[in-house]
Formats: structure tokens, sequence, C-alpha cells
């Protein structure tokens, strides 16, 4: 692993952090069964149950995991990856700060050796999250990064990157180079439209430029994890499904622009209910669309 541990910024294992959204059953997406792991080769693979994405690598010399959900849905995939391998998780990536991808590191941590975020999701995750009922089970990173972190494992090189602000202010990409699988996390929500958190350091606009530079870094045959979908599987997808994210993002922020423009206040963007476009695009919670509104115009007024 290329990287100086005194960079590292070390911090108690447990800190504690809220749920995502108003509760734990906004992006329940799969059939509410803990068997809900899935293999894309023969060593890296998927699992939905409630939240978003767990990414996995196993290998006789290596275990990986992305997300960690809750802690109840953590427990359910431990138990199916105990089927795969005895070997203790060498590196569990957080891909951002928020619950439903964080919060089961809580259950995880006594497994695991190393948690990997970037830089601001530690400090997104403690400052979203005091005071809330879930203060005392949050666990946060061990290592953390700015822009770039490279393993060279034995059988895999992964490089997790930060390309800037977007969904929040802390998401991370996991590629793994030699499968050219890449975890995205909730830099794309496949065909929903996606959370906003403006608390969460969001910027719509800069969204837009970070799928460009992902884009731009991957090519064509990258097979690419999302965090959230309108089924399970769409959370696979590839360049194309960035694209309309993108176009979506697009014109959401083109949209919400020009009717401040015109004078339009908060109220009465969000009272549209209309991103001209893309008004079919599936809703994971009621109000998504409108709640897409609303935090955009909030970013731009």
């Amino acid at each position: 692993m290329n990287v100086n541990r005194r960079t590292f910024i070390k911090s108690s294992s447990i800190l504690m952090g809220g749920l995502f959204l108003q509760g734990n059953e906004i992006f329940d997406l799969s059939e509410n069964s803990a068997n809900n792991i899935k293999e894309l080769t023969n060593n890296i693979g998927i699992y939905n149950e409630k939240g978003g994405t767990i990414g996995w690598y196993v290998q006789d010399d290596t275990v990986i995991l992305i997300d960690s959900q809750f802690p109840d849905t953590a427990k359910n995939f431990y138990k199916e990856l105990k089927t795969k391998t005895d070997r203790k998780i060498n590196y569990l990536f957080n891909t951002h700060h928020h619950g439903d991808h964080t919060l089961g590191n809580f259950y995880l941590k006594d497994f695991t050796e190393n948690i990997v975020a970037q830089t601001n999701c530690p400090r997104l995750q403690v400052k979203q999250n005091k005071g809330k009922k879930t203060e005392n089970q949050v666990v946060i990173a061990n290592i953390v990064f700015d822009s770039e972190l490279k393993f060279k494992l034995p059988k895999e090189n992964l490089t997790a990157m930060y390309f800037g602000q977007a969904h929040t202010g802390g998401d991370i990409i996991i590629h793994f180079e030699n499968n050219n699988i890449a975890h995205l996390g909730d830099l794309v929500f496949n065909n929903v439209y996606p959370y906003i958190d403006n608390n969460g350091e969001c910027s719509v606009k800069n969204w837009i430029l970070v799928l460009d530079k992902v884009l731009n870094y991957f090519d064509s045959d990258t097979k690419f994890i999302f965090g959230h979908a309108d089924n399970t599987e769409n959370v696979i997808g590839n360049k194309k499904d960035i694209e309309n994210k993108k176009d979506y993002l697009d014109a959401l922020y083109s949209y919400v622009s020009g009717q401040a423009a015109k004078g339009k206040t908060i109220e009465e963007i969000e009272n549209s209910n209309t991103i001209p476009g893309f008004d079919n695009i599936k809703e994971l919670w009621k109000g998504a669309r409108k709640m897409n509104l609303k935090a955009t115009a909030e970013q731009i007024i």
C-alpha cells in the first residue's frame, strides 16, 4: 500500500452518527432477505438488502469490503461472507459518510483490521450525527486520504480516488484494476432521483463535473457498481448509465438556475414539481423530485 501512515488522521474506533434521511427504510430496495449476495466474478461481488450496495472482494490472501449498510444488514451480510472465507476483513472502504453506507461499521469493526475513507468522511459522520440516538454506534475510518490511495494486493491492484465534492463532500471511487470493476457509491442513483444532501456538502454543479471526470477516467469495458437503483439488477451498469445521471443533474441544475434567474423563490421552484425531460424517473421515497428541486434551489439562490 503506497501511503505514509504518519499522514493518516487517526481516530478512536467508535464515534456516533445518525440514520440516513428520516429512517432506515428510505432506500430499502431489496427483497428484504438476508440471502442477497451476488457474484460478478469468481472473487468480486455485491450484496443488497437495505441501504447502499455493499461490494466485496475475497481471495485466499485478502478480503476487501466496500460500504457496510446498517448493523442488522451488516450482520446478515457477514454471515454470507463467512461461507466464502474465514479470513478477517483487511480493508473496509466507506464511499461516503451516510448512515446507510457506514452504520454497519459498528457490527463489522470486530472483524475488520482497517476502515478507509476520504478525509472529509469521518468529519461529516461526526458533524451530522452528533446528539442523535445513534451517536454511540458510528465507527469512523482509521485510515484517510485526500485524493488517491493505491493498494498493491497479491492478486489485484486497487485504487481509491476522490474526484471532488459531489453527492457529499467526501465521495470516493474504488477501482479493482485487474478486473476493471469500479464501485461508485452514491455518485450514481441509477434510474431514480438522487438524494441531495446540502448538510453533507453536496454540490449539484460540481457533481456534474465529477461524473465528467469518471467518464474520462474509465474505459468502455469498465463494469460499475452503483449505490442505489430502481431495482437490484440495475445497481450494476456501464458508462451509459453514468451519462444518463450526468444528463439528469445537468437538466436539474439548468432548470433551477433558469427559474431562479426569473426571480422564482425556492418554494415556487419546489412546487413546480417538474424537471423537464426527467419527470418519469422513479422516486425511492415520496417527494424525491420536489426534494431535488428544493435542495438545488437552496444551492443557487
